[in-house]
């Protein structure tokens, strides 16, 4: 939604130029997010990272059912299927493709050798797996004022992962985070 994408951007261009540090996506779908992200990379003259399997949602054995607004919510394997051809073409249309690195495969075999600081990073990925993966890898990453946003605020399991005390300190040894609009909106910021 616009209002969200607005929110992603504000928080772009907040980051001091002076701070050290790419903007990443995790979870590309078609490439409309990193069409518009790559976009205010260009302008914040930022290097943007897209990581994505562009093969779908991996295999999981998750359980899924209703959002918090009393929509279906199921995500099965293959789902959100985006070619890295087909995201890199929207770009190339719609965004600005040369502000993009491109990282394809799932998440748990590409994020760990990842180690550049992050000024901004936005996840899109459905599952609870995958977004504790990205919080595992790139919440230590960010700097000082980032900020990671969760497009899955409104998923049940989304927001029981990110309400537990027990995983901020085992994964990442650290208190929870300050966190605006968890299990209420969609769209959840997540402060450093």
């Amino acid at each position: 939604m616009e209002g969200e994408m607005i929110k992603v951007m504000y928080h772009i261009f907040s980051m001091p130029a002076a701070t050290k540090g790419v903007i990443v996506e995790a979870g590309s779908f078609k490439g409309g997010s990193t069409a518009k992200i790559s976009l205010a990379a260009h302008i914040a003259q930022r290097k943007f990272v897209v990581f994505d399997s562009f093969e779908g949602i991996p295999g999981h054995q998750e359980k899924h059912g209703k959002n918090i607004f009393g929509g279906d919510a199921y995500f099965p394997k293959g789902s959100y299927l985006g070619s890295l051809e087909e995201v890199k073409k929207n770009v190339a249309r719609f965004g600005h493709l040369e502000s993009c690195e491109f990282i394809k495969g799932f998440f748990d075999a590409t994020m760990p050798s990842f180690t550049r600081p992050v000024v901004t990073a936005y996840i899109d990925v459905d599952l609870a797996s995958s977004t504790q993966t990205c919080l595992k890898y790139l919440y230590p990453l960010l700097a000082g004022d980032g900020v990671m946003l969760s497009q899955d605020g409104h998923l049940p399991w989304i927001i029981d992962l990110l309400s537990k005390t027990e995983f901020w300190q085992e994964e990442l040894g650290i208190s929870m985070p300050s966190m605006q609009g968890l299990g209420k909106e969609k769209l959840v910021v997540i402060r450093k």
